[in-house]
């Protein structure tokens, strides 16, 4: 791999931390969008995947006083039942057409976010269905944030059991997610030296983003979550349109 795409991994992973450690989520939103700009899209999913289980894990360690546990366990099994079919549409799907659907879900649910739509705590059939769904976009897009954001702010989540919670559940899935792409030779030499080299810029940023959340009150939590979710969703319509 060349130094100019290491560099620009490693700032694409600065960006991405940044704004995980701040929402909650978001890091394969960004970092894959931006890496693809020098990488093969395939190889900016799997150098996120790899970055991107060092972040959720140490964030979940952090934070694990505020975890809620029996979501992350129901939400793990689900994800972990739908990362084979993921995996199966990463390597027989078009990258446009996975990132167009990606965009559309992304931006419906941005405006039900926004809208406030609730589900209730004992309609577990959404936990059924969005579980699934985020095993299959982690393994297809190494986007698996947007089921599980929608999900957990449509019932009305505290920010700092929204964090935990969420990243939890990433450390988990990206266990079953890197697994799955040693066992089928899709990770190589490249995508691990890309992934290491930007360690310290993911260490750096996870520090910053960590002191910034004394001033993230809950209003400016939910409108940094819904403007994430709608970023994200035009970045993926943008690319699937245009490359």
């Amino acid at each position: 791999m060349e130094l100019q795409h290491l560099l620009w991994i490693v700032l694409c992973v600065a960006i991405a931390a940044f704004a995980q450690s701040l929402a909650g989520f978001g890091f394969g939103l960004l970092s894959v969008p931006m890496m693809a700009l020098v990488l093969a899209p395939r190889d900016a999913i799997v150098v996120s995947v790899l970055v991107a289980s060092v972040s959720t894990t140490t964030q979940a360690v952090a934070d694990r006083r505020f975890t809620e546990w029996k979501t992350v366990r129901r939400l793990s099994y689900l994800s972990y039942a739908g990362m084979p079919f993921g995996l199966i549409l990463f390597n027989v799907v078009s990258e446009r057409a996975l990132r167009f659907g990606l965009g559309a879900v992304v931006l419906v649910a941005t405006v039900l976010i926004i809208r406030k739509f609730q589900i209730p705590a004992d309609a577990r059939g959404y936990d059924w269905v969005l579980g699934f769904v985020s095993g299959v976009l982690n393994t297809s897009t190494s986007t698996n944030g947007p089921p599980l954001v929608f999900l957990m702010k449509s019932r009305s989540m505290d920010a700092s059991t929204f964090r935990a919670t969420l990243n939890t559940i990433f450390s988990i899935a990206n266990i079953g997610a890197l697994i799955l792409f040693f066992g089928s030779g899709k990770m190589n030499h490249d995508n691990v030296i890309g992934a290491l080299v930007a360690l310290p810029a993911l260490a750096i940023s996870l520090k910053i983003g960590y002191a910034m959340r004394r001033h993230v009150n809950e209003e400016l939590f939910s409108t940094l979550v819904a403007s994430l979710m709608l970023l994200s969703g035009i970045s993926a319509l943008v690319a699937a349109l245009t490359q």
